[in-house]
C-alpha cells in the first residue's frame, strides 16, 4: 500500500510516519504475483528435495535419458549402447548436456548421473508450480492460484514425476510458459507487441514438442479447436503460434537430414506411434498379461486418491471452462479437454503408462481452480462450500505428498551401498529385471541371468530379485524362479519399497542350483535387453517406448 492508498490520507489526515513505510512495502512485495510465485517455487523445491534420492526407486529410463544427455554433451548424436536414439527428440537431452557440462558432472556411472540429474527435474518441477500459479492467477485471481500452487507443491503424482529423470516434467514447463504468454495476449490483444508474444508462445510450445512428440497433440489440437470454438483464437493468431511452434522441430529434422538419419528417425517414430495408439501392445496396462488398471487404481487409491480425482476431473472441468465468456479460460478449458481426452483414449484403447497421467493431473488441477472461481462468480452463495471442499483437498493432498516423500523406496541404491562393503570381489550375481541389468551393467560381477540354467552356466551363486515386477510378469525372471529362491535360497540383503516390493539378494548352493537348472526352473533364457526401448510398464513405470 502506498501513502496515497492509505485510508488516513484518503480521509484528509496525515499518513503514517515514514518509519512504517518499509513494513508496508514489504507486505506489498510479498503479496505481488512474482513474489508469491517465487515462494511457491521455493516450497515446491524444498518438498521435492526431501525424498529425491530416498523415496523414488531408480528406473531404467532415467539411466537411458542420463546417458543420452551425456552423449549429446560430448558432441555426439544422442545414442545408447546399441546406437543412435531417435524414439524421442533431443530437447531435454540438450538441457541435460548443458547442465552436465556447466556443473562438470561425471558421466561414467549412469546410475549416479541419473541421481544427479534428478535435481534438474526437481528444479523444473518447482518452476512448473510457479508457472501454474501465474497462469491461474491471470485467469481467476490470487486465491484460486495459491490453491492450485499449494496442491501442486504436494500432489503425490506430480511429485513422483518431478523426482525422476523423465521427459514430461521439462515438456510441461514449456507448455505452461507458452500458455501463459497466450493467455496474456488474449487478455490484452491490442497492447504491447502481439506478434512477438504469439511467436514466443509458439516457440515455447514447440520446445515441448521437441522434448516429447506426443505433446504435439496437447498443444496443436487445442490451438485448432480454439479457432473453431467461439473464435477463441483468430486464424491469424493461431497461424503465428503454429509458425513459432514448428521451428524447433523443423530445425531438428534439418539436422537429421544433413546427418542422413531421417530414415532411422521415421522407423523409430512409426514404432512409437503404433505403441501409442495400441496397435502394438507391448507395454502399458493394456498389454497382454499386464495387471488390471482397475485393480491397480483400487490398490493405490490410498496413496494417490487425489491424483485419480484430478485425472477424472480434467476433461470435465475443461468442458465447463470451454463455455466461459473469457477467451483465456476457454483456451485452458480446450487444453484440459484434449489432454484429459487423450488420457482416456489411452486408458481404453492405447498404451497407457503412468507417466502419461502427469500432464492430465497438472492441467486438471489448474482447470479445477479456475472452474471453482467461475462457480463462485456465478453462484456466490456456494462460496463457503467451495472453500470447504478446497481446504479438504489441500489437506488430503498434503498428507499424501508428505507420506510419499517421507517413505523409503531406494532398494537398488541401498543394495549398491551394501554391495560395495559386503559383496565379495569375485562374486557372480544374476540380476533379474531390466532396471537392475542396466544399473549394474558396468560391474563385472553382475550379469543378466534370470533362469536357473543361466545362473548355473555362468557360475552365479547370488541372485538379485524384485518381487512386485516379477509377480506381475514385468521382470526378466519368472515367478517360479522367485518361488524357488524363497524355498532354497538364503537372503543376504532385503529392502522393501512400493515400487519393487522386496528387493532381495539371495545366496544359493551350487548343488541346488544345478538341480534346479536340470529341472528347467525359471524357463528358457529370456531375450536380450533392448537398450533403446526397454522399459517396464508397471504403474511405477517411466517411458515404455511411445513417442
Amino acid at each position: 500500500m502506498t501513502v496515497l492508498d492509505h485510508p488516513r490520507a484518503a480521509a484528509g489526515g496525515p499518513p503514517d510516519a515514514p518509519r512504517r513505510l518499509p513494513l508496508a512495502g514489504w507486505r506489498q512485495a510479498v503479496s505481488s504475483a512474482p513474489a508469491l510465485a517465487a515462494v511457491l517455487a521455493a516450497a515446491a523445491l524444498l518438498v521435492r528435495s526431501v525424498g529425491l534420492t530416498r523415496s523414488f526407486e531408480l528406473w531404467i529410463d532415467e539411466m537411458h535419458y542420463a546417458d543420452l544427455g551425456a552423449s549429446l554433451g560430448r558432441g555426439e548424436v544422442p545414442a545408447l549402447a546399441d546406437g543412435p536414439f531417435f524414439l524421442h527428440p533431443p530437447g531435454f537431452f540438450a538441457l541435460e548436456a548443458a547442465v552436465i557440462r556447466l556443473l562438470g558432472l561425471p558421466t561414467g556411472d549412469s546410475m549416479a548421473l541419473a541421481y544427479d540429474l534428478r535435481w534438474l527435474t526437481a528444479v523444473l518441477g518447482a518452476l512448473s508450480v510457479a508457472l501454474a500459479f501465474l497462469l491461474v492467477r491471470r485467469l481467476a485471481g490470487t486465491v484460486p492460484a495459491v490453491w492450485a500452487g499449494l496442491v501442486l507443491v504436494f500432489e503425490p503424482f506430480v511429485l513422483r514425476n518431478n523426482s525422476r529423470v523423465f521427459l514430461e516434467t521439462p515438456a510441461a514447463v514449456a507448455v505452461l510458459a507458452g500458455l501463459l504468454l497466450l493467455v496474456r495476449h488474449l487478455d490484452d490483444r491490442d497492447g504491447g507487441r502481439p506478434r512477438a508474444r504469439l511467436l514466443g508462445a509458439g516457440l515455447l510450445l514447440g520446445l515441448a514438442v521437441l522434448t516429447k512428440d506426443v505433446f504435439a497433440v496437447y498443444v496443436v489440437v487445442p490451438l485448432l479447436l480454439a479457432v473453431a470454438w467461439r473464435r477463441t483464437l483468430r486464424v491469424g493468431e493461431a497461424g503465428r503460434v503454429l509458425l513459432g511452434l514448428v521451428v524447433p522441430y523443423a530445425g531438428y529434422l534439418a539436422v537429421l537430414a544433413v546427418t542422413g538419419d531421417l530414415a532411422l528417425w521415421a522407423t523409430a517414430k512409426l514404432g512409437g506411434v503404433l505403441r501409442l495408439v495400441g496397435a502394438d501392445q507391448t507395454t502399458g496396462f493394456n498389454a497382454p498379461g499386464a495387471p488390471s488398471l482397475a485393480e491397480r487404481l483400487v490398490e493405490l487409491a490410498t496413496s494417490y486418491g487425489t491424483s485419480y480425482l484430478f485425472l477424472v476431473l480434467c476433461p470435465v472441468v475443461g468442458a465447463v471452462l470451454a463455455c466461459s465468456r473469457r477467451p483465456g479460460r476457454r483456451l485452458l478449458g480446450l487444453t484440459a479437454v484434449v489432454v484429459g481426452g487423450l488420457g482416456a483414449f489411452l486408458a481404453v484403447f492405447g498404451t497407457l503408462e503412468e507417466h502419461f497421467g502427469y500432464p492430465v493431473v497438472l492441467v486438471g488441477v489448474m482447470a479445477s481452480a479456475v472452474c471453482a472461481a467461475m462457480l463462485v462468480e456465478h453462484r456466490p452463495r456456494l462460496r463457503s462450500a467451495t472453500v470447504a471442499v478446497a481446504a479438504v483437498l489441500i489437506a488430503l493432498t498434503a498428507v499424501l505428498g508428505v507420506r510419499l516423500e517421507s517413505g523409503s523406496d531406494d532398494g537398488f541404491r541401498s543394495f549398491r551401498a551394501w554391495a560395495a562393503e559386503e559383496l565379495p570381489a569375485d562374486a557372480r550375481v544374476g540380476v533379474t529385471n531390466d532396471t537392475s541389468v542396466r544399473a549394474f551393467r558396468d560391474d563385472d560381477r553382475f550379469g543378466a541371468w534370470s533362469t536357473a540354467e543361466e545362473l548355473a552356466a555362468n557360475g552365479a551363486r547370488y541372485v538379485l530379485t524384485v518381487s512386485l515386477p516379477t509377480e506381475q510378469g514385468y521382470a526378466r525372471a519368472r515367478p517360479e524362479l522367485l518361488a524357488w529362491l524363497e524355498t532354497e535360497g538364503t537372503p543376504l540383503f532385503r529392502h522393501t519399497g512400493p515400487t519393487n516390493g522386496e528387493t532381495v539378494l539371495w545366496s544359493v548352493e551350487e548343488a541346488d542350483l544345478r538341480a534346479a537348472a536340470a529341472r528347467g526352473v525359471g524357463g528358457p533364457p529370456p531375450p536380450p535387453v533392448d537398450a533403446g526401448t526397454a522399459g517396464e510398464a508397471v504403474p511405477e513405470a517411466g517411458d515404455g517406448g511411445t513417442p
